[in-house]
């Protein structure tokens, strides 16, 4: 068993050896703003794949000035950067889903929002990520062994045009732009 874990652990480690700084927008509680780089670790198969633990930590590592600082979590209100695949990313320091980490903001419209949280795995340091939507003060997680279908046809139920979009988005497969596009159409 121990042999299987340091094989485990070895994988992981080889396929995140690489490390990229990306510059990034920090914004803190108290609204001073720091433009500064984060460094990320990277997939040594595919160099674009960062590892987005990096900022779901409690302390988040800023390079001011060439020179590694570590902020708490709970003092940072939110981080901007493009990543190396060209996608702007946002992430946000949300107490009502960790009073600990920040969690990505995937969508955030007027009457519901879409948030990830990203965790590793206790046992092979992989990384696990939970898709939520608050509607209000409504909390719903999608998750791979509930129907996320039906979940949405309730939050949504006030909308009852949008079933047919939420009946075509493969949950199996989900793509981002699917459920911002339902998301954006609920918004309306």
């Amino acid at each position: 068993m121990k042999r299987l874990f340091g094989l485990l652990v070895f994988i992981y480690t080889i396929g995140f050896a690489q490390k990229s700084e990306i510059d990034s927008k920090i914004t803190f509680n108290n609204d001073q703003v720091l433009n500064a780089k984060i460094p990320f670790i990277t997939n040594l198969f595919d160099g674009n794949q960062i590892d987005e633990i990096t900022l779901a930590d409690k302390t988040i590592k800023i390079l001011e000035d060439g020179k590694k600082v570590k902020y708490p979590a709970s003092e940072i209100k939110k981080i901007e950067f493009t990543d190396l695949k060209n996608k702007p990313r946002i992430f946000v320091y949300f107490p009502a889903e960790s009073s600990k980490t920040l969690i990505e903001e995937l969508y955030n419209g007027n009457k519901i929002k879409w948030f990830r949280s990203y965790q590793r795995h206790g046992y092979d340091g992989s990384t696990l990520s939970t898709d939520i939507l608050y509607k209000g003060n409504v909390r719903q997680v999608l998750s791979i062994l509930t129907n996320n279908r039906k979940r949405l046809k309730v939050l949504m139920a006030d909308k009852p045009e949008l079933e047919p979009l939420i009946e075509n988005i493969n949950y199996n497969r989900l793509k981002e732009e699917d459920l911002i596009n339902v998301l954006k159409k609920y918004d309306e």
